[in-house]
């Protein structure tokens, strides 16, 4: 490039990822991002005009900063670092919604057989998106206490059964006598027997 007195100088233009952090970070340190307040990646893409890509790479760099904390989900965004949003501490995690559907397996308040409320009526109960109450259910399906229905069942989940530590408890000496750990007859199957 040559010298000319009328030419202006040539500037590097910044990432707009890291002029978007800039902003963000002078909010969280003056408080006009206030502690616990939760933000989400679709408003700040729309308050800056810009795609989620960038938005993602804005929040990684503030995050590698240690300014915010992000939670993923129905319940998710990003809040400064150091407060937990009381909207997230109310928000069931899925291993809480598995022990709460594991227990009502075991007390037959979900009977072997019957179907499962709906995904959709699981995620209203708890405050959670359907995807958290499908990540929730998918230990319980690996550990065969759940099933898939077929469509004779108008699908949905199934319950498959109990699990025998929660159904029958074993004493401590001598052996019990129930049926915990045999294979279920006919009738348990189909949820015509209830222990």
């Amino acid at each position: 490039m040559r010298d000319e007195p009328n030419s202006a100088p040539r500037t590097l233009r910044v990432d707009p990822s890291t002029e978007f952090a800039d902003t963000l970070r002078k909010e969280i340190t003056d408080g006009t991002w206030a502690p616990g307040t939760v933000r989400r990646s679709g408003e700040l893409a729309r308050r800056f005009g810009t795609t989620p890509h960038v938005i993602s790479k804005t929040v990684q760099q503030l995050r590698d900063e240690g300014l915010v904390a992000t939670r993923a989900g129905g319940g998710g965004g990003l809040t400064p670092c150091g407060t937990t949003p009381s909207k997230w501490q109310e928000r069931a995690h899925r291993d809480d919604i598995a022990d709460t559907i594991r227990k009502r397996i075991s007390d037959g308040t979900y009977p072997v057989g019957e179907l499962l409320p709906s995904i959709t009526a699981l995620s209203k109960e708890f405050s959670v998106a359907r995807s958290t109450i499908s990540l929730a259910l998918k230990p319980l399906k690996d550990g065969g206490i759940l099933t898939n229905a077929g469509p004779t069942a108008h699908y949905g989940t199934v319950v498959a059964k109990r699990t025998a530590s929660d159904a029958c408890p074993q004493p401590d000496t001598g052996r019990a006598h129930t049926d915990c750990g045999q294979a279920p007859d006919t009738d348990r199957e189909r949820g015509l027997f209830h222990a």
